[in-house]
């Protein structure tokens, strides 16, 4: 009897899908008496292909299913895996494959999958060095009743060997691979002789033509590559070869990475210890790949989710675990983080406290003040007088000597309105009083106590600004009119009121600049210019008109006058308070805080305040402008300067915040937590 081709087909097909039995009733259909028992293993390893098939005594030679691609074959291999090759199209002969383990024992060989789902046996009827004869069990018809077959193999020598190996040539993406550059890549299982995997690099043009090699592994079964030394600062593209002892077996297409998401790992803190006002911080040394350097952070102690931050040390070394901070930040109980950077710009994300620590460092001087909202400074006394919210949202009026840094006095009776007219220190010759402006009124207290005296009451006046000018004469300004006052004891008596700009402005305030004790200007922000008013020593109001002075205004201390000179802050501008022509506009410092006592220097900053971005390039320094000379000294300070004054021992002071103020406008502080006052010079 003959078999049909297609029938041929079909049973070789079955085997080299594992359609045969794996029963137990199956194994004992074969003949003991047939099985090589002593078949050994090392006679069994390597190519084979079946070239006959027996059944029912029938035996007919097997053919290539496809001539241009070859014969179908299988291979056993030492380290227990089986693999089967079968052409089903002549496109691009790319057989399907199927990959089982195997086992011998006393001639059977035991087939299995990975998961054991699948598995079966077959048994050696003759085994040498070219030849393999054995029998398996297989239902082809479907009738559920197993038959015998008996296949003849001899050693195969494939003419062609696919390339199944480049293209699983990836990179490890999930943890723990996302922080380095890894490859892996299925290792060589063919039937020729492995040689060498070759991993190569070029960069981000993706050439392989002038890709660098960087490995060549010659261990068959080392399937993974680490780049230690990738190129900094820069995406790359990686290849991967493989050669057998035919030659170059395939080659993938380049591999992008994209470096921008290749993360160091964190950093642990081991310790913070505070002695004579430093802080000693110790951590574990980074354990990762392509380190650049050590970032120390410090912060304050913030609640909410935009901690005020700043960078403190950088550190290349990447065995030095330790660091002394030996000027921290003025703020208390500073909280330090600390990152690692690596060679491509990339920062460890800070997703572990163990990268934080909280020490236990207290500066005295700072002011149990996070808002700022008024201040006046007393030069003779070396006082400040504060306005502002504390740290557990209080309210406050504090009189503070910072050469003891002492609250020498505080105001009981507090201000219960809010206001843009600034609290104002003036001596009129009923002592040194400070003067806050509440619902049109003026509150009085005593300079010396801050006890609550009475409070000045000018008529039906909704106050924008006020000035003592002398002799008892006070100037007031509202939406339509000037006004002068005398005073008598905790009673106002209006003198003259004369009315002002035609046009009424709305936001901001009518500011009065004080020229001297006769002399003020009037102005406000969308004018664009100032009425000059002479006041007489009775009080009179004498309209000497407009003065094409275009003066800006936050608050009334944006602009200062002395020594015949008009600062105007808000503009880096000066003007003759004699003609009001314009005499000096500059350029640094950026921002501008203040004159000196003699009207000759000019205090300020490059730290440009504004709503967005505040505090990019900020720097703890004081930019002194010589106005005569016109030039400039940079003085280094503590923190960051908002108010700078002059006293009467010769003393620069300054109203400093630990970093940079989220929003200042004049002198104002908001939202700050380590505010203190420094004597720079």
């Amino acid at each position: 009897m003959m078999l049909r081709s297609n029938f041929l087909n079909l049973i070789v097909l079955a085997l080299f899908s594992f359609f045969f039995s794996c029963s137990s009733e199956d194994d004992n259909l074969f003949n003991e008496n047939k099985i090589q028992t002593d078949a050994k293993k090392a006679d069994l390893l390597g190519v084979w292909s079946i070239y006959k098939v027996e059944v029912n005594g029938v035996e007919v030679a097997v053919n290539a299913n496809l001539e241009e691609c070859g014969r179908d074959f299988f291979i056993y291999n030492a380290a227990g895996f089986y693999e089967e090759f079968v052409y089903q199209e002549s496109y691009t002969c790319t057989p399907t494959q199927n990959n089982l383990n195997w086992t011998l024992n006393n001639g059977i060989i035991a087939l299995s999958s990975n998961d054991s789902n699948d598995s079966g046996v077959m048994k050696i009827k003759n085994l040498s060095n070219d030849n393999f004869v054995f029998i398996a069990n297989i239902d082809i018809d479907g009738d559920a009743v197993n038959e015998e077959y008996t296949f003849t193999a001899y050693r195969y020598l494939p003419p062609n060997e696919v390339d199944l190996y480049s293209a699983t040539f990836q990179k490890k993406e999930e943890a723990p691979f996302e922080n380095h550059i890894e490859f892996g890549w299925d290792a060589y299982k063919g039937y020729n002789t492995f040689e060498k995997y070759e991993i190569y690099r070029s960069g981000k043009a993706c050439n392989l033509n002038g890709a660098t090699l960087l490995k060549t592994i010659t261990d068959v079964n080392l399937n993974t590559f680490i780049d230690e030394d990738p190129l900094p600062n820069s995406e790359a593209c990686y290849f991967f070869k493989i050669y057998t002892d035919k030659g170059l077996l395939g080659e993938s297409d380049p591999r992008y990475i994209n470096t921008e998401f290749i993360f160091p790992e964190n950093v642990y803190f081991k310790n913070a210890a505070v002695a004579d006002n430093k802080i000693t911080l110790s951590w574990e040394k980074y354990d990762g790949y392509y380190f650049s350097h050590y970032e120390i952070r410090v912060q304050d102690q913030n609640e909410n989710s935009s901690p005020n931050i700043e960078s403190v040390k950088i550190i290349t070394d990447i065995n030095t675990t330790s660091f002394i901070d030996e000027n921290p930040p003025y703020i208390n109980n500073p909280i330090y983080t600390i990152y690692a950077h690596n060679i491509f710009g990339n920062i460890s994300n800070l997703n572990d406290d163990r990268s934080m620590i909280e020490t236990n460092f207290i500066r005295p001087e700072i002011l149990d003040l996070r808002d700022i909202q008024f201040l006046s400074f007393d030069a003779k006394e070396q006082s400040f007088f504060f306005y502002g919210k504390t740290e557990n949202n209080y309210y406050r009026l504090l009189k503070y000597n910072y050469l003891t840094n002492k609250v020498t006095a505080e105001a009981f009776k507090l201000p219960t309105t809010s206001n843009d007219v600034e609290m104002r220190l003036v001596d009129s010759g009923y002592g040194k009083e400070l003067l806050f402006q509440q619902s049109g009124d003026l509150w009085v207290y005593n300079a010396e106590t801050l006890n609550f005296k009475y409070s000045l009451k000018p008529d039906y006046v909704s106050i924008n600004s006020f000035n003592y000018l002398d002799n008892d004469i006070w100037i007031l300004s509202d939406n339509d009119d000037v006004f002068t006052y005398k005073r008598n004891g905790e009673e106002f008596v209006k003198i003259d009121e004369k009315p002002h700009f035609s046009e009424h402005q709305g936001s901001w305030n009518y500011e009065i600049t004080k020229i001297d004790k006769n002399n003020i200007l009037l102005s406000h922000n969308n004018e664009g210019r100032a009425i000059h008013y002479s006041i007489t020593a009775n009080g009179e109001i004498i309209n000497n008109g407009i003065k094409e002075i275009p003066l800006k205004f936050d608050y009334n201390s944006d602009v200062t006058v002395n020594n015949n000179l008009i600062l105007n802050k808000k503009r880096n501008t000066m003007y003759s308070s004699v003609d009001y022509s314009q005499v000096l506009n500059y350029s640094i410092p950026k921002t501008t805080l203040n004159f000196n006592l003699s009207g000759t220097e000019i205090y300020g900053t490059n730290n440009f305040v504004s709503l967005t971005g505040q505090g990019e390039d900020y720097k703890k320094e004081l930019i002194i402008y010589n106005i005569q000379d016109k030039t400039t000294t940079t003085l280094t300070t503590k923190g960051y300067p908002n108010f700078v004054m002059e006293d009467d021992l010769g003393n620069i002071i300054s109203v400093s915040t630990s970093f940079p103020s989220r929003s200042s406008y004049g002198f104002s502080i908001y939202d700050s937590p380590g505010i203190f006052v420094e004597i720079i010079k």
